[in-house]
Parts: C-alpha cells; structure tokens; sequence
C-alpha cells in the first residue's frame, strides 16, 4: 500500500491531523531531504530522496520495498509506505509520476497548497486566480497574465522571480507581484511590490511568484 501525503507548505503546524495519523501508522516515511527533516515528531523510519527516480526502487514493477523485509511473517515486514510532497501532491506535484511507475494499491492524502498559504498571509482572494506551474516551461506566462487579474505560479531555477519580474517589466505590464520564499519555515521571507524592484535580486528556490495587475503594495 503506497500513501501519497500532502505535508503542507512545510511546517509542522500546517499538516492535517489525518496526514499525521497515516505516516505514524506507516512503516517507512520517504521524501526529500527538507520536508523530511520537519517531520522528527513521528517515529516512522524515514528515507531521504534526491529526485523522483529515487522511487523506483521501491515502488516499481511489484518490486515494493525491495531493500526491506516483506515476509508477511516477519514482524518487520513492510506493508505500508508514505511518499510525501509538499503542499497538495496532486496540484503539479507527484502523483502521476507514481501512478505511472506503480500498480501497488494506492491513497492520496491532500495538504495546504504553497499557493493556499501565500493568499492567506496577504489577504488575497484567489478565487478566480489562474494557478501555473512554470517547471521545464514558461510559453503560457505572459497569455495567463494578460488573461488574468491574478495569476499564481510555482516557478523552476530557469524561471525565477527576479526573471519573472524582468520579462514583466520588459513588456510593460502594469502589475505588481508577491514572492513568498520558504513558506511557514523560521526563514519564511514574503516581498511585495512592483517588478522592477526585484529584477535584480535572488530567492530561495522554494518559492511562489503571484502576479496582480491591480494590488496595492499596502
């Protein structure tokens, strides 16, 4: 039995009661290195990933768990695994990797979205906001924009806030934009403005990138 677990933006306070209550009553905890490490209250063995074909080794071809006991007699036998995602895992995050790789049976717990907390903090509807994803591509950013009072993008090393901010300002659109780095951590970093305060300016790699053509940096 695989779970996919939503975690949340990252900090313990923000993770559901029922994700908490199946990773505790699972037998091994995998995901990548920080969203691991701000789960140290529950017990469950937990394995670091580096990337997504970390997995396979243990989700794939009926290989589940190769590495670990799997005798149904074995009282440390592995039944059940939690791969664990960030925010909510089926909004651009692993779930359909996993359904692809695995036939194992499987149960998706959802969590508070990067994108839910981010408009929370600022007091931002974003109800008929466009929410992008620009991993690996970015030739919908300036249609969705134009489109858009509000758009909501989860961005990739290539396309960071501060180029985000430079093609906004490059093509004259008249908008301001919020940044939120590392959302609900101690570190947690939110900047709101016009574009070209930003072009120039680096950001942690966890971030989300709102563009509003009309909001006020008050």
């Amino acid at each position: 039995m695989i779970y996919i677990v939503g975690i949340g933006p990252g900090h313990p306070d923000y993770i559901l009661p029922k994700a908490v209550k199946v990773m505790e009553q699972c037998d091994l905890i995998i995901g990548f290195k920080r969203a691991i490490d701000s789960l140290e209250f529950i017990p469950t063995e937990k394995v670091y990933m580096n990337k997504l074909s970390d997995l396979d080794k243990y989700i794939c071809n009926n290989k589940i768990y190769e590495e670990y006991p799997n005798d149904n007699d074995s009282e440390n036998s592995i039944k059940k695994i939690a791969v664990i995602a960030s925010g909510d895992p089926t909004f651009y995050g692993i779930t359909n990797y996993i359904k692809v790789k695995s036939k194992e049976e499987l149960e998706i717990i959802p969590g508070i979205s990067s994108f839910q907390y981010l408009t929370s903090k600022v007091k931002l509807p974003w109800n008929n906001a466009y929410l992008g994803s620009l991993h690996g591509r970015k030739d919908e950013f300036l249609t969705k924009v134009n489109e858009h009072e509000v758009s909501i993008w989860l961005t990739d090393k290539d396309n960071t806030p501060s180029v985000l901010c430079k093609t906004l300002y490059e093509e004259k659109i008249e908008c301001s934009v919020v940044i939120g780095e590392n959302l609900s951590y101690d570190d947690e970093v939110i900047n709101m403005g016009e574009p070209l305060e930003f072009t120039d300016k680096n950001f942690s790699d966890l971030n989300v990138f709102v563009v509003h053509k009309t909001l006020s940096k008050k």
